[in-house]
């Protein structure tokens, strides 16, 4: 069988010897299906062809991680086929991915991690089956499991929202600067909707008046994206808080200095630990708003850092947001991600629950 260029248009790029095939009988004389063989040697090249899948999507997606992620949920599934050899592991065929399923069904309780693994294996098959003409994709056959739309995370309650905040402003054990920080930061999350990478990746310069003393603008460095190309509205209240922040910074600012930054932590010994200035990181942030839910007593199952940003489209969809608005500010690629928002909205509205008062 001759050599199968991944890339048909780059001639000259790295070409990939076909892993060895099988073909199933079938009766009533039609064509046998085409499985890959799993010998030694069709494992190997498995890991070949996904370090290449990897380079591939991470060549198409440069500031996306879903690479990696498929690598790494990659290796798993080679890893788990190089571990059995009974007769299903003979050849990658729907018997196969069954049995995967099977153990994907015991090691995880999530569904949606279940599902992220079995989704990593389809997207690499997907890749992978048209390399080899005549191949049979396993993993169209093997479905996922069935996950609930509604989120597993809950919003904050008003109450439990203003609570946090009234904690973090008056928190004793903090310095001024820190308060102040930290209640600007939960304010803007609260606000907006901006999730941790995006508050820490947030600059001084990004900050931009839109309207004169009402409005400013902030852009917003999201995930998988290489600069800062989208926006969030900051109301004047919320610009007050980062302005009383910043007048505390220890050091003089400039626009490319982060927003929200750390301040200098010392040791016992009067070293400098931390110097002041350097970016917040996504675990520093996480740090301090899940303190900041235990001290105001509202740390309760299913409220974490991320309840701060399903607040935001909770509270601005019961105040009859227009679901459009909704989903440019929480920058919703799709609007079925906002529809689940005004889907549990609609139910805690107007639940039928409520209709029942006979009893």
């Amino acid at each position: 069988m001759d050599l199968v260029p991944l890339i048909p248009e780059q001639r000259a790029s790295t070409a990939l010897v076909p892993l060895p095939t099988t073909a199933l009988r079938r009766t009533g004389g039609e064509l046998p299906p085409v499985c890959l063989q799993l010998s030694s040697t069709t494992l190997i090249g498995l890991r070949v062809y996904l370090d290449e899948f990897a380079r591939q999507f991470t060549a198409q997606k440069p500031t996306s991680t879903t690479a990696r992620t498929y690598f790494k949920r990659g290796r798993v599934f080679i890893a788990w086929l190089e571990q059995g050899r009974g007769p299903q592991l003979r050849r990658l065929d729907r018997a196969c991915l069954d049995a995967y399923r099977a153990f994907l069904d015991q090691r995880f309780s999530n569904l949606r991690t279940k599902n992220g693994y079995l989704t990593g294996v389809r997207q690499f098959l997907n890749w992978l089956v048209p390399l080899h003409p005549g191949l049979v994709n396993p993993a169209d056959f093997v479905q996922g499991w069935t996950c609930s739309r509604q989120h597993t995370r809950r919003h904050l309650p008003v109450e439990d929202a203003k609570a946090l905040l009234a904690v973090l402003e008056s928190d004793p054990r903090k310095s001024a600067a820190q308060r102040a920080r930290n209640v600007a930061m939960a304010y803007l999350m609260l606000k907006t909707g901006l999730r941790t990478i995006e508050v820490s990746r947030a600059c001084i310069e990004h900050l931009q008046e839109l309207v004169p003393g009402e409005k400013w603008r902030l852009w917003v460095h999201g995930k998988g994206r290489a600069s800062a190309d989208e926006s969030v509205q900051v109301l004047k209240e919320v610009y007050q808080k980062i302005q009383t922040y910043l007048a505390l910074r220890s050091t003089p600012v400039q626009g490319s200095d982060p927003l929200f930054a750390t301040t200098a932590c010392y040791d016992r010994g009067g070293n400098v630990v931390t110097p002041a200035g350097k970016r917040l990181s996504t675990r520093a942030i996480h740090r301090i708003i899940t303190e900041g839910l235990l001290l105001a007593g509202v740390k309760k199952p299913g409220i974490v850092v991320h309840s701060l940003r399903h607040s935001t489209p909770t509270f601005a969809l019961l105040n009859d947001a227009n679901p459009t608005r909704v989903q440019k500010m929480m920058r919703h690629q799709h609007y079925a991600t906002t529809e689940i928002y005004v889907e549990e909205v609609q139910r805690l509205l107007e639940g039928a629950e409520d209709a029942v008062t006979q009893i």
